[in-house]
C-alpha cells in the first residue's frame, strides 16, 4: 500500500504544500517532481506495450495498463527517497540515519511485492527504479530542494 498511487499522491502533495507554506518553491517543485515522473513513466508505458505478466493477480486489476516500467517502483523510489533525503539532512543524529534508512528501503519492497504479486515482471521493476533514481538525483543536484 505505501506504493499505491494515493499513498505517493499525499507524499507529493504534502512536499509542494510545504514548499508553498515556507515560501520554498525548490522544494515545492521537488514534491512536483513525484507526479512528473509517474506521467513520464506512464509514457513509457505507451511507448513500449509491454504486456503484464499472465498472473491471476494481473488479470484481475482493476485498471488495466501496461507493464513496463513498473510506476509503483519509480513513484515510491522519488516520494520516499526524497522523504529519506529531508530525513538525513533535517533530522538530528542518529535520527536521522534511523528514518532516512528506513525510508530509502521502502522502494525495495515495493517493488518486489510488484513481483511477488505477480504485476511485473523483475524487468519492470528495475527499470522503474532507474526511472525513479534518475528523478531524485535531478531533484537533489539541480532542483537542490533544500537551498
Amino acid at each position: 500500500m505505501l506504493g499505491d498511487p494515493l499513498a505517493i499522491g499525499l507524499v507529493s502533495v504534502a512536499i509542494i504544500g510545504t514548499g508553498f507554506m515556507t515560501s520554498s518553491m525548490r522544494l515545492a517543485v521537488s514534491g512536483a517532481a513525484i507526479p512528473a515522473t509517474l506521467l513520464i513513466g506512464a509514457l513509457l508505458k505507451l511507448l513500449f506495450e509491454r504486456a503484464r505478466p499472465v498472473t491471476e493477480y494481473a488479470m484481475n486489476m482493476k485498471i488495466h495498463t501496461f507493464s513496463f516500467p513498473s510506476g509503483h517502483s519509480s513513484g515510491s523510489t522519488i516520494a520516499y527517497g526524497l522523504l529519506a533525503y529531508f530525513a538525513l539532512m533535517k533530522l538530528p543524529a542518529p535520527w536521522n540515519i534511523v528514518v532516512g534508512l528506513m525510508l530509502a528501503v521502502v522502494p525495495i519492497f515495493v517493488g518486489l511485492s510488484r513481483i511477488y504479486l505477480g504485476a511485473h515482471f523483475p524487468s519492470d521493476v528495475v527499470a522503474g527504479w532507474i526511472l525513479g533514481l534518475a528523478a531524485l538525483v535531478i531533484v537533489i543536484l539541480i532542483i537542490q530542494p533544500l537551498l
